[in-house]
This record gives C-alpha cells, structure tokens and sequence, in this order.
C-alpha cells in the first residue's frame, strides 16, 4: 500500500538534541509569559517618572489623566480608542490594600468603566454603569491574603499583587470634553507609604539581544507572581536543565547550548503570536467573546497583548479586527474602499460603537483631518437616504469627507468597538459588513 509522501516543513535547524529540546519545551512558555512581560514592561515605561506627567506616566499607586483623546502622538498601549479619556495607574499591593474612589456621575448616563487587569492581563473586574451607582463608591483592593475591610468599603479581590487600573470616560464630542474632564478628575486612590514598585520591573533589563532580555525579564516576573498551580507543567521539561523559577534564573550562567535553545524559542514563539493576531482565514472581520477572561487560551491571550493590550472583557467591549477585505485582500491605503451598514443594520451596542484604524505599528495614523475613528457620535456623519451608513476609508479623501476614515499609503487594519454590546450580537445573530474595495 502506496502511503502519500509527508509534507516539507521549514523546520528550524538545532545544533545538537538538547538545543532542540529546550527550544520544543520553551515555546509554550514564550506564548504563556509574553503577556506578562508585556504588562512588566508597560508599567516599568509609565511609572519610571518621579511626578505624574498625564497621558499614562505617573508613580505607581498615582493616578494619570489625560486632559484630551489619544491621537497619533500617543505610543504607550498599542491599539487605543479615540472616543475615550484615559486615566491609569499601576497599582502594587505588596504593602496592604489601595483604595479606589469613584465620584458621582453628574451625568447619569454618561459612559465610564474602570477596568482592572492582573499582572497577566486578565481583565479580572470591571467597575462601570452597570454596577457602580450614580452617587459613586469606595471600593479596596486587596491581594490575596489581605484581610477584608471593615469601614464599608466594597472589597475587590485582585488575583496578583500588581494590578494595572486602566479607566475610560466618554467624550461627547469637543464641546463636551470639559465636562469629561471634570467628571474623571473625581477618581482617586489611596494607599499605604511606601508606594513600592515590584522588583522585576525595577529590575527590568533591556537593550541586549531580545531574545535574551525577554527570558531574563519573564523569569523575573514569573518568580514575583508565579503560575497558577494548574499552569506549573509549563515550566516542568525546563527544570531538566537547570532552570527553577522559585530559585531565580540569571541566564548569564545557563549554559550556551540552553541558551541557544531559548533564542530559538522566542523567535518561533513570537513569529506564532504575530501571524495570529491575523485572521487565518483571512476573513474581513474576526473577534473573540473570550477576550478578557482567556482561561486556558494562552495564544489569544498573546495575540491580544500585542495587537490590543489591556482589552475589556467582552461582556463590557467586543473588539471585532478587520485586517482583509471581503476578497480576503489585506487592507492596504493603496486602495480605497468602503464599510457600508445597511438599514437598521449599525452596529449593535446599547453604550456606544465606533470604527478606528490603525497602521502596521498598531497606532494610530497622523492625518490631514485628525480623524482615527468614526461611530454613531461623530459630528456631522451622513446617512443615505435609506437610513444606511456608508464608511469611506482611503488614504487620498473623497470628495464629500463627512464620512471619510483616513488611511495611511500602505497597510493597515480596523477595529470595530462596540461597547455594551447587545445580547443578539452575544449570540451571534449579528453579522459585520464586508470591507468592499471599491478602486
């Protein structure tokens, strides 16, 4: 019996077995820890500041806010949103619990959450409209262990010492942005002296092969806040070679075959993770109601944590990436095309929705118009005349740019937001337009 011959795959090449092995065993480590290094990363750039400087920067267990949307000038979070005031702050509970103030809402219905991530990116709570009341709260965040609070406060259990607050208030428009403003400087924390930040992002290491700094920082951050215990067999083929996570790597005295093996590893780890934060089915429109709260899915978890981290969880925000059009094309400025809703087809979310693009460095795109996004509350959008919404996205603009998305000359993506979505869309029974390309 006549068997098919086997594929040819473009296997890496190993200089010996146990380079091999390390590598095989490694790259599910590379996928589990990028988000990880990635949020150690993201908090040793925003807090290595003495005072708060806005737009994200601040000490740790500070707040920051800033006064205006984030535009193509904003490059501390890949993929932000347009509609939105930030306010942030990194939060270590290492000293006792921090608490959070939240103000009442002048406006009732004013759209606002604050998100609270661990040092994992799981988006573990969320504190918005739908369980804070209009006269505001306390809440304290306590890390695992820390005793309960006895003056009333609202107790939020937070599953690692380091958590990232990332809050979000609506802008109606640039007349509004005053209000806006006033409403987020209301948020406060406290919390014990000290203000410590954790010792793998004092720690951080960088500038050497990244390979290298990568491994030293995860291993770093994984003895500070150590895998689950359903999640130890990731590290379990690597102890064989000496790396022991509870007793601290220093990958300057592993040997340089294990070493080797771990470059190797990063660079097929990171490739997997990149071409995944793709559609691999080249779809026009691709999202995951997982989002958020990854359970076991350490490669969307990954995905996300490069192409959009600190996501919401998507019974707060459902992300849908549009990276192809309807022909399966990736999306490219050399082109221009347009994103048509039909009647009573918009987007289905009961706060807001909007359409944002972004370049192939996951940020926004300088344009003539400063335009990033569009939705259901840009000024001056025109409906055609059978109430259907028809979305212009190009890099040269339209005659008519009411409702033009500007796009760069070369590749980019889309992100369609919708915040609260609607439990039909929950379930499926929504269907996001085709990009067309249409010259």
């Amino acid at each position: 019996m006549n068997h098919p011959a086997a594929p040819v795959y473009d296997a890496p090449v190993y200089a010996s077995a146990l380079e091999a092995y390390v590598a095989s065993a490694a790259i599910p480590l590379v996928i589990y820890g990028y988000p990880l290094t990635e949020a150690i990363r993201t908090c040793r750039l925003q807090t290595s500041v003495a005072e708060v400087t806005g737009y994200g920067r601040a000490p740790v267990n500070t707040l920051s806010a800033s006064q205006r949307q984030w535009t193509h000038e904003d490059r501390d979070i890949v993929t932000p949103a347009n509609d939105l005031l930030y306010f942030c702050g990194w939060i270590n509970l290492a000293d006792g619990p921090v608490t959070l103030s939240i103000p009442a809402r002048p406006d009732a219905d004013r759209y606002f959450v604050v998100e609270l991530l661990d040092a994992f990116t799981d988006n573990f709570i969320n504190l918005g409209l739908r369980n804070v009341p209009v006269e505001g709260g306390t809440y304290r965040l306590l890390a695992p262990g820390q005793a309960a609070s006895t003056d009333g406060a609202i107790d939020v259990q937070c599953p690692t010492t380091l958590v990232w607050m990332l809050g979000r208030v609506l802008v109606n428009g640039e007349q509004d942005l005053p209000a806006a403003c006033a409403f987020q400087s209301g948020f406060s924390i406290t919390s014990p002296p000290g203000n410590r930040r954790p010792q793998c992002v004092e720690r951080w290491v960088g500038g050497n092969e990244p390979a290298i700094d990568f491994f030293q920082n995860l291993f770093a951050a994984l003895k500070e806040f150590p895998p689950r215990p359903d999640e130890v067999g990731l590290l379990a083929l690597l102890r064989r070679v000496g790396i022991r996570i509870e007793q601290g790597v220093d990958m300057a005295k592993l040997k340089p075959v294990v070493v080797q093996g771990l470059v190797n590893a990063y660079h097929q780890g990171m490739k997997l993770i990149e071409t995944n934060t793709r559609s691999q089915f080249r779809k026009s429109w691709g999202y995951s109601l997982k989002l958020g709260k990854w359970g076991d899915d350490y490669l969307l978890r990954a995905t996300t944590a490069m192409k959009g981290l600190g996501a919401l969880s998507a019974d707060e925000a459902v992300y849908a990436l549009g990276d192809y059009d309807e022909d399966g094309q990736p999306l490219d400025g050399a082109y221009r095309y347009e994103l048509r809703f039909d009647p009573g087809m918009l987007p289905p979310a009961q706060a807001f929705w909007s359409v944002s693009l972004y370049g192939k460095d996951y940020y926004f795109v300088d344009n003539p118009i400063g335009r990033y996004a569009i939705g259901n509350r840009t000024p001056g959008l025109r409906m055609e005349a059978d109430r259907g919404l028809v979305i212009t996205i190009s890099h040269e603009p339209p005659a008519d740019t009411a409702n033009w998305l500007p796009a760069p000359s070369g590749p980019f993506y889309l992100i369609l937001r919708l915040y609260h979505p609607s439990a039909g869309f929950i379930k499926g029974e929504y269907v996001i337009p085709a990009v067309r390309r249409i010259g």
